[in-house]
């Protein structure tokens, strides 16, 4: 199916590569030739950073983000990857943004430039971790606790008879495309309890990762 729209997700990322100076471009494939199998997007995102110190881990981020997603799409079409790229480009020629835009020369060396991205090892792997990875309803994407003193009163005018320590977890996810968070009351038995389910989380983590281990497989968690 031939690509007709850039998803807004993506358009910083296609816009980014486009952008890039020969150097960068050709530091970044080095990069990633060279990169071992790591996770997913923090992880490649971390050895490329430490081979090109020209570019933001943000820009990497938006770059590798955007190739999981093509990665993803071509290896799932049965379309050439020539013939994708080509759509892609005259997608990127139509959309009307200034920051997609290409002329025939520039949409040329654009599709050059992801054809090589595409081949690369490092590249298709971790974009199948990745996507394993959030391959879920609900994603994590933060933690944090609150905690405060809650003042307990015998009688409203007088002063307090004491106070109740609070704690609220305060948990980031996604959800499709959104952002969303909620919040728990937790009380000391309650962090004990978490406590105890991220140690026993841990430890099977650690069995399994030796299983990985005798067996010669890789970890890509």
């Amino acid at each position: 199916m031939a690509i007709t729209t850039i998803p807004a997700p993506f358009r910083l990322g296609f816009a980014r590569i486009k952008q890039l100076s020969p150097a960068d471009f050709e530091a970044i494939v080095t990069a990633l030739e060279r990169a071992p199998t790591v996770g997913g997007l923090k992880e490649l995102t971390s050895a490329v950073l430490q081979q090109v110190p020209t570019l933001k881990r943000q820009e990497i981020e938006h770059i590798l983000r955007t190739l999981f997603s093509l990665c993803i799409y071509v290896a799932d079409e049965e379309t050439p990857l020539s013939e994708n790229l080509a759509s892609l480009s005259s997608a990127m020629q139509t959309s009307g943004r200034p920051e997609l835009a290409l002329s025939e020369e520039e949409k040329i060396e654009f599709e050059k430039r992801l054809d090589r991205l595409l081949r690369i090892s490092a590249v298709s792997k971790s974009a199948k971790v990745q996507r394993l990875r959030l391959e879920y309803p609900n994603t994590f994407s933060d933690a944090r606790i609150l905690t405060d003193m809650r003042p307990i009163f015998d009688k409203p005018e007088k002063r307090p008879v004491g106070c109740a320590i609070a704690h609220i977890l305060k948990l980031s996810y996604h959800e499709g495309g959104d952002h969303k968070e909620f919040y728990i009351a937790l009380d000391t038995d309650d962090l004990e309890t978490l406590k105890k389910v991220l140690q026993r989380a841990e430890t099977k983590a650690a069995s399994l990762k030796s299983v990985l281990e005798v067996a010669g497989l890789p970890d890509f968690s």
